[in-house]
């Protein structure tokens, strides 16, 4: 809102920086992807803008309400903001507009600003806003209104002018190698349709920003003895929202601009509320009787200082929930190392947004639906802690050890067969040793990098062929082509890797020709 109490959000930032790197790579000639970078930012200047829209529109309504229920002191006031709002939709509008004619020329009479498709034109941008003198058309209308909201400001505001000052510079920047560029041409000559559109939103999203800093200035001009505007509506403060079977739901129902001399009434369901001794509010209390969520309102009647009755209406809904808990198997809290382990994290009464949970010997990732845990150290512990957000602060709520063990080796097998007896053909037509974890929850996958294969011939000699990979080697399809009937078959050395990165070495396969 005001220079003061509103400074400038890390997401503003981010979307500045990424303007002024972007422009800065374009003067560099960059190629296509950098294009298709900017309209990336100006979706993001256009939430920007979406936002102070919305925080404008807050104070415009509490400037509306302050002015019906106290003219006098408030009237003015509503009128000056007025004014700056007309202006500033005026100049928005006006922006707006050589946006449009821009887009339309480049894509045609359908052509919209939130779905450009000539990203990269470099005709009509420069044609429109500076051949036709457009650029300093829109110069002299963003001086013009940076004149007006300077002039509702006093000059002892360093910080504000400053700040709007910075916010509407048109000033030309500096020369390099000899050449004058106007505040204009740095603007939309030699630039791609995408970046003028989003150099465009910048000017927008700066002209909101000014809005709301002059708004703000102006409301904080309302005399202290009348209302502040964003104390003006109900409040309910219960002691949670979420309430286990059998207990009780409780709240505190009050207007936050406390009057001692001024007691209002709290009408809930038709009831009037007790009012508690020196707080001005109300206590409401519902049985926990049922499950599910519940929704109770009513309105605070409350004198404004010039004696009129005025009634703000309040809604709020509570939980009723069984009491919950968890079974866990001790001795199965274990997590494979190299594999990305799901975790489940719940915390009756609290959202996923305010749960933080940690994570020793590894790290833990969330996810759309949990989180995933990373452990290092085998036969090291891993304790998972969790913690919830209340208010400003972290309240632990536990932890939980597990332990960190390899992924159990997997089984060999040739065609499905672990061993024993096998059919020669099915033997030929698999072509080489397998690796699985049969019933193993996790989607793990292993690599056979070599094995050894021996075969028993008639004259009583053990032949031994390796073979690099899982495919049998030729030399080994040639000693298989020979097995007959009784003929024995034996596949050692089995190594493999799987995909935690470790390498094993498997028990040997025994088979017989059937």
């Amino acid at each position: 809102m005001s220079v003061k109490n509103c400074p400038e959000t890390p997401r503003q930032r981010m979307i500045s920086l990424m303007y002024l790197v972007l422009t800065a790579m374009l003067a560099l000639n960059v190629d296509k992807s950098v294009v298709d970078a900017f309209a990336v930012v100006d979706k993001g200047l256009m939430k920007t803008i979406q936002n102070f829209n919305n925080k404008n529109q807050s104070v415009y309504d509490h400037f509306n309400n302050a002015a019906l229920e106290n003219p006098q002191k408030a009237g003015e006031l509503n009128r000056t903001v007025l004014q700056v709002k007309e202006r500033t939709d005026s100049l928005y509008k006006y922006i707006t507009h050589f946006k449009e004619i821009i887009v339309k020329k480049a894509d045609g009479p359908q052509g919209r600003i939130d779905s450009i498709v000539n990203m990269t034109d470099l005709q009509y941008p420069e044609e429109i806003m500076m051949t036709k003198g457009n650029g300093v058309l829109l110069k002299s209308a963003i001086e013009e209104y940076r004149k007006f909201v300077l002039s509702k400001i006093d000059p002892s505001e360093t910080a504000l002018i400053a700040s709007i000052e910075k916010n509407l510079d048109t000033s030309n920047p500096p020369g390099k190698e000899g050449s004058k560029p106007t505040w204009e041409s740095s603007k939309f000559e030699g630039y791609p349709l995408i970046a003028v559109i989003t150099l465009m939103s910048k000017m927008q999203s700066d002209i909101r920003n000014t809005e709301s800093d002059v708004i703000s200035y102006y409301y904080t001009k309302i005399d202290a003895s009348s209302f502040k505007f964003n104390k003006l509506k109900a409040v309910v403060m219960p002691k949670t929202d979420f309430v286990l079977l059998g207990e009780k739901y409780e709240a505190k129902v009050f207007i936050s601009a406390i009057d001692t001399t001024a007691v209002p009434d709290i009408i809930v369901n038709g009831n009037k509320l007790p009012i508690l001794p020196g707080e001005n509010a109300g206590t409401y209390s519902a049985n926990g009787s049922a499950e599910g969520t519940f929704v109770w309102k009513g309105f605070i009647n409350f004198k404004n200082p010039n004696g009129i009755i005025v009634q703000y209406p309040f809604e709020k809904e509570y939980q009723v929930a069984r009491p919950t808990m968890v079974v866990s198997p001790t001795k199965m809290n274990i997590l494979y190392a190299g594999l990305p382990n799901p975790i489940s994290v719940s915390v009756p009464g609290f959202t996923v947004r305010d749960i933080v949970v940690t994570m020793s010997n590894g790290r833990i990732e969330p996810t759309t639906d949990g989180f995933l845990a990373y452990p290092d150290k085998i036969e090291e512990k891993a304790i998972i802690s969790v913690s919830v957000k209340e208010e400003k602060t972290l309240k632990p709520i536990g932890s939980t050890p597990f332990r960190v063990k390899r992924v159990p080796k997997p089984v060999a097998s040739v065609a499905g067969n672990l061993g024993g007896p096998i059919e020669k053909n099915s033997l030929m037509a698999d072509e080489g040793v397998f690796a699985e974890i049969p019933e193993f929850e996790f989607d793990m996958k292993f690599q056979v990098l070599s094995f050894n294969l021996s075969v028993t011939q008639t004259d009583g000699y053990t032949v031994d062929k390796p073979a690099t990979g899982n495919r049998f080697s030729p030399e080994q399809k040639n000693l298989l082509s020979k097995l007959t009937k009784g003929s024995h078959l034996y596949i050692d050395n089995i190594v493999v890797k799987g995909d935690d990165g470790f390498t094993r070495t498997l028990a040997p396969l025994t088979y017989k020709i059937k």
